[in-house]
């Protein structure tokens, strides 16, 4: 194999993985950010548990969104907050329609978050 071909090869598979990466955090996993702060939605962090939990926010989250329901709700908050469990979060997550996701992005960022942010400094 020609090196231009292995480049292109090579090109080739870093995009198809990054195209990859950025569909699975789309589908069930994002960043929250608030305060300075940013952490994966669906993760076993203390910082997240406290952000979330500890201040109310999370409850109020998923009470500002009524369209989902309302078992998937309490699983959620029972997933993240009293006993972590990320991979039953994203399960959890996974399950929402669009219009459910959408509800409950809309909800955090009603209550100041911003999604899929990133601080640079």
């Amino acid at each position: 194999m020609g090196k231009r071909a292995f480049s292109f090869l090579a090109g080739l598979l870093l995009v198809a993985a990054v195209l990859a990466g950025c569909a699975t955090t789309r589908t069930n996993r994002f960043l929250v950010y608030k305060h300075g702060r940013a952490f994966y939605f669906a993760s076993r962090s203390e910082g997240l548990k406290t952000m979330l939990c500890a201040s109310g926010d999370f409850k109020r989250v998923l009470a500002a969104a009524p369209a989902v329901p309302a078992a998937t709700s309490e699983g959620l908050y029972y997933y993240t907050c009293t006993k972590p469990d990320p991979n039953k979060v994203q399960a959890l997550f996974v399950t929402l329609t669009p219009a459910q996701r959408k509800a409950m992005l809309n909800a955090f960022m009603d209550e100041g978050y911003l999604i899929n942010f990133w601080p640079c400094n």
